[in-house]
């Protein structure tokens, strides 16, 4: 670990640096997305989030009036309702179908999602004839459609998710841990030497440095701080256990 937070802009070299630096190396090589993949990125999630809350703005909508907010007349707050609640369907059919791709195992998240849609089905199926008779406006069958839609299929996903309360995520299965080789040690010291001198001088002093500081407070003891000190970088791993000849070592 100590090494590995020490060559960590080398996460090609970390890797090297047995199970642990695998792990490492994979968490530290994140290479920046480019100016237009962070822009379609961010264009993703506002649509995602647009279409999350599209059956609340659409309740809401509808029955928006207060101090503040004039009240949408129904020619207005029915047809942007409308739209809202297609939205909504298009996310709960989305949401199904990856939800029973993934395994159909049980998701609070997504039983969630379903009723909570469902729940501003029932609300705007009330409150868009409601609107509609009290504003004189005729209310096309199309409008209702959505809503319907959104009700039923919010229903149906929660109690699908329910019923499928049982069905976990499996256990990851944690594999032993494969000894360390001379090899292994072999391929690491090589690959710590690719750093360029100065920058692994550098690496070096700090590595050693931090090892006389855990040995000061007592975590090293004398011989395991020498037998770290005299290792060579990249090598530290190996120290914690003993190693096993590599398949091309003389055995």
């Amino acid at each position: 670990m100590l090494e590995a937070m020490a060559c960590q802009s080398h996460p090609e070299v970390v890797a090297t640096f047995g199970d642990d630096g695998v792990a490492i190396a994979e968490l530290i090589d994140h290479r920046a997305p480019g100016a237009a993949r962070r822009a379609l990125s961010g264009i993703g999630v506002v649509l995602v989030i647009a279409a999350l809350i599209a059956p609340i703005a659409g309740v809401a909508v509808l029955g928006a009036e207060s101090d503040l907010v004039e009240r949408m007349p129904a020619d207005r707050s029915v047809p942007i309702a409308a739209v809202c609640f297609v939205l909504a369907v298009v996310v709960l059919l989305v949401t199904g179908v990856a939800w029973v791709r993934g395994g159909a195992r049980w998701s609070g998240m997504v039983c969630g999602l379903g009723a909570v849609f469902a729940l501003c089905g029932v609300f705007a199926s009330i409150s868009m004839p409601t609107v509609s008779g009290r504003d004189g406006y005729d209310l096309p069958t199309l409008a209702q459609v959505s809503v319907w839609t959104t009700l039923a299929l919010g229903l149906l996903l929660a109690v699908a998710t329910m019923l499928r309360h049982r069905v976990r995520e499996p256990e990851p299965e944690v594999a032993p841990a494969a000894p360390t080789t001379t090899s292994d040690r072999h391929v690491a010291e090589l690959a710590a030497r690719s750093i360029p001198d100065t920058e692994r001088v550098a690496i070096l002093a700090d590595r050693d440095a931090a090892l006389r500081v855990l040995a000061e407070r007592g975590l090293l003891d004398g011989t395991t701080l020498d037998r770290a000190l005299s290792a060579p970088l990249g090598t530290l791993f190996a120290l914690e256990a003993p190693t096993q000849p590599g398949p091309e070592s003389p055995g």
